[in-house]
């Protein structure tokens, strides 16, 4: 019996850096998992060594664009369906342009922007909330940035705007949810060794990689968050590397 035995997580963006790494520790800790992103085939890689790690926790393929509103309610009524209601949402699903300042960032990467990053928390976050409500139970961790806390030009405007939205969403969720014991934490990792993080126009290095926040460290943390009782709530965290 794991920490999360019996707890049913939706992850976002779970088919690759950070979300897959969630997925796979939350799986190894008793959890079942359901598993969102767009590509079939990288989820379906990850529920397999997710079911590796733990023979009794089910992980569920749910191939979906966050950035379409129909394709999020199926989903999640694929998820209900299969594993039950809904006990943790992980908000996850994120991207970045390699193009960073207003100059360069088109409307249309400011609005896949928003809609990627942002908007797809704002649905998940809807489509739950009332029934954690309902219950009495539910955590939600939207999976941000350090962009957020200190927008900057390395980030670019579009991604820093969107990740400030975070908080904002955060915050009115623990607003509405907490008379009802569901609790929202924001989580505001720094630079970590992702995907994502080769599309900033300097590149790093494999030893400069490896001072950054790994994707087991996120996944640690996730673990512990939906670990803690009910009446504990942390509502923000923020993580560095401790060499830069």
């Amino acid at each position: 019996m794991g920490a999360l035995a019996g707890k049913t997580i939706i992850i976002t963006g779970a088919s690759s850096g950070f979300g897959e790494a969630i997925a796979l520790a939350c799986a190894e800790a008793g959890a079942n998992v359901g598993l969102i992103a767009r590509r079939k085939e990288l989820l379906e890689a990850v529920a397999v060594a997710a079911r590796a790690l733990n023979e009794d926790a089910q992980a569920l393929v749910c191939p979906a664009d966050v950035s379409d509103d129909m394709q999020i309610y199926a989903a999640l009524e694929q998820t209900r369906a299969a594993l039950g209601p809904i006990d943790v949402l992980v908000n996850n699903a994120g991207l970045n342009h390699t193009e960073r300042s207003i100059a360069d960032t088109s409307a249309e990467q400011w609005r896949e922007l928003m809609e990627v990053n942002l908007t797809s928390a704002f649905v998940f976050t809807k489509a739950v909330l009332p029934e954690m409500k309902q219950r009495g139970d539910g955590l939600i961790i939207n999976l941000a940035s350090r962009a957020g806390m200190f927008p900057s030009l390395k980030a670019g405007v579009g991604y820093s705007a969107s990740k400030i939205g975070m908080e904002a969403l955060n915050t009115i969720t623990n607003e509405e949810g907490n008379p009802h014991g569901v609790r929202a934490c924001l989580f505001n990792p720094g630079a970590g060794n992702t995907p994502i993080i080769d599309r900033r126009p300097v590149k790093f290095s494999a030893e400069e990689k490896a001072k950054m926040i790994q994707s087991e460290d996120i996944a640690a943390t996730v673990v512990f968050l939906a670990s803690l009782p009910p009446r504990v709530h942390i509502d923000f965290l923020s993580m560095m590397p401790t060499k830069s």
